[in-house]
């Protein structure tokens, strides 16, 4: 008995451990905090309202998916009227698209992606932060996406779920979404906090993507990568993402204020990284007034007005303001 009780304790103990060190997915009841394990997905896969939504590319949906889910590879993003590419769909496109995805106002959604990098959790996230932006908040991202729920023998389909067309309507919640207009007056204030999700290489502007114009990073940003956010590759693990205590820590690591409503600006390259970005700093670390900046640096960095600064880092700009 008392061999049993101590083997008891020390299993508490080590996965206590474990998830404090973001090893292991820590569990959650509900999709209350934006985020379901694959536990609660697979007990709840036949619920009346739920709604599954792939994000995956279509070559893999075909090859395997959840049961029930809908292929919503998207689009998520698509080019403006201005060129401007990765931007947010008219609101109408994306009703028609969500409506046909099964998607009606009383729906909970859960969102998936292939879960092998924090690159594929931003995919998810574009998803979340798009329905959160159409008013639509009942909805959560699958931790660890469909590489969590093979590793864990859950079963899996080649049959493309059919679904009933759904009734849709949004009530737009314009303060998610940030202009490029709204970023240049709002760059070098003292209260509003921009966050670059890119990789840190990007933001010193040693490197850039063949389609950013410009090196470095908006003036006065601070470095949060969205590569850091998951352990996704750790140990052949899933993109899981980090325990809510390790994000917390990194963000105030990062230089962002404990205050959790203080104004916050995310933003990547596209705008998909900016999307964890999002999640992270509102579903989970519970920050009320976080906005996307939609255009981010493809649509920043073409636009000579914009201040961009090269070879410094975020915080050093913030000290010497």
């Amino acid at each position: 008995m008392r061999l049993k009780i101590r083997l008891t304790i020390a299993t508490v103990v080590m996965t206590a451990v474990l998830i404090c060190a973001g090893l292991v997915a820590p569990r959650q009841s509900s999709a209350a905090n934006g985020l379901v394990t694959i536990e609660w997905l697979s007990k709840h896969l036949n619920d009346k309202g739920l709604i599954i939504l792939d994000v995956r590319t279509f070559p893999k949906y075909i090859k395997s998916h959840i049961p029930g889910a809908i292929r919503a590879f998207g689009p998520w993003q698509v080019t403006n009227a201005d060129f401007i590419g990765f931007m947010t769909p008219p609101v109408e496109q994306l009703e028609n698209m969500l409506r046909g995805f099964g998607v009606s106002n009383d729906s909970l959604i859960i969102i998936y992606d292939q879960g092998m990098t924090s690159s594929d959790t931003s995919k998810s996230a574009r998803a979340l932060w798009t329905l959160h932006y159409l008013g639509h908040t009942k909805c959560a991202i699958l931790n660890g996406g469909f590489n969590a729920w093979e590793q864990r023998e859950k079963p899996i389909t080649t049959q493309p779920a059919v679904p009933m067309t759904g009734t849709f309507k949004a009530k737009v919640v314009s303060n998610k979404l940030i202009t490029l207009d709204e970023v240049k007056k709002k760059l070098g204030k003292k209260n509003c906090w921009f966050v670059d999700l890119r990789q840190p290489h990007e933001h010193f502007g040693h490197e850039k993507k063949s389609y950013i114009s410009r090196f470095g990073h908006l003036r006065g940003s601070l470095l949060m990568p969205s590569a850091y956010m998951t352990i996704g590759g750790q140990d052949f693990s899933p993109a899981y993402l980090r325990s809510k205590d390790k994000l917390r820590h990194m963000a105030a690591g990062c230089g962002i204020p404990s205050d959790p409503n203080a104004e916050i600006v995310v933003y990547s390259n596209t705008g998909l990284d900016a999307a964890l970005g999002y999640f992270v700093l509102n579903e989970i670390l519970g920050y009320k007034n976080v906005r996307l900046f939609d255009g981010s640096m493809l649509e920043a960095s073409k636009d000579k007005d914009v201040p961009i600064t090269r070879y410094s880092w975020g915080w050093n700009d913030y000290r010497n303001k």
